[in-house]
Parts: C-alpha cells; sequence; structure tokens
C-alpha cells in the first residue's frame, strides 16, 4: 500500500505502442491496468512508496497482446499481487501466446485470486461499506471509489465468430473507474463491435471526464458518435504515431482533429506529452501534469508540466497531413 492522502491518483505511462495505467485510490491501494516496459512500470511503483513484496490490490490484463501484458511477470516477482482479472481464456484467443500462459501459470504459483471475466463485474478497491455513526450497522458507502469492469460475454464471441470477424482485441476488458462524480473510461484495445454490444445493455451511457482512447487510436476502436456520446474533456491516445502501426490512422485522426478544442477538451497522444498523472480531489478537482518521458525513459515525478487544452503538445493537423502524404 502507498501511503494515501485522500485523492484519487491516476498515471497513464508511456510505454510507446502500448498501454499501461496505474491507480492509486485514496485510501492508498494500487491497481495496474496493463503492463509494458517493466523496469519503467517498477520504477515507478517504488517511486511512488511500495515498496518490494508489498501488495498491489489489482491487476488487469486486459487483452493477451504482448503490448498489454510483457510487463506483468515482472510484477508478480517483484510485489504480491492479490488479484487478477484477464479475458476470458477458454477461447483459442484468450490463451494467448506461451508467454502469457505462463503469466496466468505464475499468478496462480503465487496463490493470486484470478477472475476470467466475461460480462460485468464491480469492485471496490476500499471497501464498499461503512459504518453508520451511532448505530451499530453498516451501509453502502456512496462516496467509495469502485471500477467497473466489461468483459466480452459468450453472446458477444459467438456474434462475432459466426461472422467470421472475430480477433483478439475483442476480448479486451473495458474498465470504468468512478469515485464520486469523477469518471474515466480505460478501453484497451476494444472495437466498436464491444462499445455496441454493451451500449444495447445500457452499459455505458453515463458521460465521462477522461477516456483512454481505444486501440492507440485507430478508426475501429474510437469514432466520433463515441466522443460525442462520452463527452470527455480529456482523451489519452497511447501510442507512437511514428511507428509501424500508424496509430491513429487517418481516419481517426480526422476525428481527433475535429474533437481537439483549445477552449475546452483536449486529446493528447502520450508520444507526446510522456507519462501523464491526474490527480481528483474529494471535491470533484481535477489536476492533469505531464512528463515529456520518452517510452524507454525513467519517470522524473520531481519535474511535472501542466496539461491543459490550451497546452496541449499534441499537432493533430500535423499529424492529419501526415497521414494524407502517406496515401501518396
Amino acid at each position: 500500500m502507498i501511503t494515501p492522502d485522500g485523492n484519487l491518483h491516476i498515471y497513464m505511462v508511456n510505454v510507446g505502442q502500448g498501454d499501461t495505467t496505474v491507480i492509486i485510490t485514496p485510501k492508498g491501494n494500487v491497481i495496474v491496468a496493463d503492463a509494458m516496459r517493466p523496469s519503467k512500470l517498477v520504477k515507478l511503483l517504488r517511486d511512488l512508496g511500495l515498496k518490494s513484496k508489498e501488495p498491489i490490490s489489482q491487476v488487469v490484463i486486459t487483452h493477451p497482446h504482448n503490448d498489454h501484458f510483457s510487463g506483468a511477470t515482472r510484477l508478480v516477482n517483484e510485489f504480491a499481487i492479490q488479484q487478477a482479472t484477464v479475458a476470458p481464456f477458454w477461447h483459442t484467443f484468450g490463451m494467448g501466446s506461451p508467454s502469457y500462459q505462463s503469466l496466468i501459470g505464475r499468478f496462480f504459483e503465487e496463490d493470486t485470486n484470478v477472475t476470467f471475466l466475461s460480462g460485468y463485474s464491480r469492485w471496490y478497491p476500499d471497501g464498499a461499506m461503512t459504518e453508520r455513526e451511532n448505530q451499530n450497522q453498516s451501509e453502502v458507502d456512496t462516496d467509495a471509489p469502485f471500477i467497473e469492469m466489461l468483459g466480452p460475454t459468450n453472446g458477444l464471441i459467438r456474434m462475432l465468430e459466426d461472422a467470421n470477424v472475430f480477433n483478439t482485441n475483442h476480448l479486451s476488458i473495458m474498465l470504468r473507474v468512478r469515485w464520486r462524480n469523477f469518471r474515466m473510461i480505460i478501453t484497451g484495445d476494444a472495437q466498436m463491435e464491444n462499445w455496441a454490444f454493451f451500449d444495447q445493455e445500457r452499459m455505458l451511457e453515463d458521460k465521462c471526464q477522461v477516456l483512454r482512447a481505444s486501440h492507440h487510436g485507430s478508426s475501429n476502436g474510437t469514432q466520433w458518435e463515441r466522443l460525442s456520446r462520452l463527452n470527455p474533456t480529456h482523451v489519452i491516445v497511447s501510442s507512437e504515431p511514428g511507428m509501424g502501426h500508424r496509430l491513429p490512422d487517418l481516419t481517426s485522426s480526422a476525428v481527433f482533429l475535429r474533437y481537439d478544442n483549445s477552449n475546452s477538451r483536449m486529446v493528447v497522444i502520450t508520444a507526446d506529452s510522456g507519462t501523464i498523472h491526474l490527480q481528483v480531489e474529494p471535491n470533484g478537482r481535477r489536476t492533469m501534469r505531464c512528463f515529456h518521458d520518452s517510452p524507454a525513459a525513467m519517470i522524473d515525478l520531481s519535474s511535472p508540466h501542466p496539461l491543459t487544452p490550451q497546452k496541449n503538445p499534441t499537432d493533430w493537423g500535423e499529424l492529419l497531413n501526415l497521414r494524407i502524404g502517406e496515401m501518396g
């Protein structure tokens, strides 16, 4: 456990073309969603105050792609993982590569409680109950932070298999972090079919303040309709646009350019900002800072820089022109 300060802290780590998010709850519990670049991730956790073999409350691996789980084995070796949530394991895609299967085995060897998620789960890292004043009874604490996890259902998998379009990205677990009036959605590599399936159940209707864009800003992960409905103030794209995947792609770059607004909202790529630190106070006040670290560099927590719509380091017009030029 990290010494708590009563605030919610979320670190969106710059790992290049991959995803890693570290969440510190108001009571100091640690959650890691996806894990890449293990040396950088472990150094961050230690700099935040987590000592060797101390507990990480939850590790969520959104799906079995290397750029989302390659650092998790190091976490198992360095710390005590209490719970792990992973995609369904009974499907060929869910089994993942031999290295992913080895990670699942390490969880079991260390007596981590492993959940293979299909459908919906809600988890309260700081506890869900509180004692009533002057009464020997407890009740649900409506101010307690919680994390909702949406995993691919059997129905979604069957539907996509029947259409012959199912792939590993469709296994992505989506997370929604909720604390009082704050909402943040972490999407992994979820595709629009994932969004649509949960929309049918009215499970993603709440607006959010922060969105971790899906699949490194691909056009099948984030579209205008989704941004318009969720209406986030900050959209974070974890990507290296110059790498071989060329994400964000042409279509999504145009969407992000249109959505980005220097007066009220911003869409930023982690390759430009470096690691981003979001602090949420109990009264709802939010502060965004960034560290301008490269994907391979350690994070200097003592040198934060303000990150606001007026100081967005990502030039979407320039990226869009680059993508248009690539077409020729």
